[in-house]
């Protein structure tokens, strides 16, 4: 997969979503882009079930985290209003799938890049794997993003390099954050 989402063969996914860095959904090789208000609670949806890990979600997760406030009916009538609205902004049905009160996204279907990052970044097998693994790292999770689910992956992603590096070393570029929460961690710096 190139930079901007295009494949060079026939096979590829028909959705790209990039959330390292940026958070920007990729149709068959054109980036989406909204007339008017973007669709946001269909993108927090997408954003939440991306953190969440992408297969097999159960709905009153999905529902608790997007609408707090709202009873279990009101809640899911909500999350099913906002998935169709979701299948409808990926011109897709199959793209999100529902089954057994469980919501995963078609990996047939959809790219997730920080999905891709993960796995090459636990199947590093030297600290050179995972230099050049951490060399694709285009900046954190849905950077601005502020809700809960969010943190939590970045947190997640931070962890999963600290894993891997084992030790700081002054020329590994590590994710924004890492390195403040190493040397917190040994009382370096402080």
């Amino acid at each position: 997969m190139s930079p901007d989402g295009s494949f060079a063969n026939s096979t590829r996914p028909r959705i790209v979503i990039f959330t390292l860095g940026r958070f920007e959904v990729v149709l068959d090789g054109t980036p989406l882009r909204f007339k008017g208000r973007a669709p946001i609670r269909a993108l927090e949806l997408l954003s939440a079930l991306i953190a969440a890990g992408g297969r097999g979600v159960s709905v009153a997760s999905l529902s608790d985290a997007l609408w707090p406030e709202a009873d279990g009916f009101d809640a899911y009538r909500a999350f099913t209003t906002t998935l169709h609205r979701l299948r409808r902004l990926l011109d897709c049905h199959d793209a999100v799938r529902l089954s057994a009160g469980r919501v995963s996204l078609d990996t047939q279907i959809c790219t997730v890049d920080v999905w891709t990052f993960e796995r090459a970044l636990r199947g590093a097998a030297d600290a050179d794997a995972v230099d050049a693994v951490l060399d694709t790292y285009a900046g954190p999770f849905l950077a601005d993003d502020p809700n809960p689910w969010v943190i939590a992956m970045r947190d997640r992603l931070e962890d999963l390099v600290t894993r891997k590096t084992g030790r700081v070393r002054s020329n590994l570029r590590l994710p924004p954050g890492v390195m403040k929460r190493r040397e917190q961690a040994s009382g370096v710096g402080a």
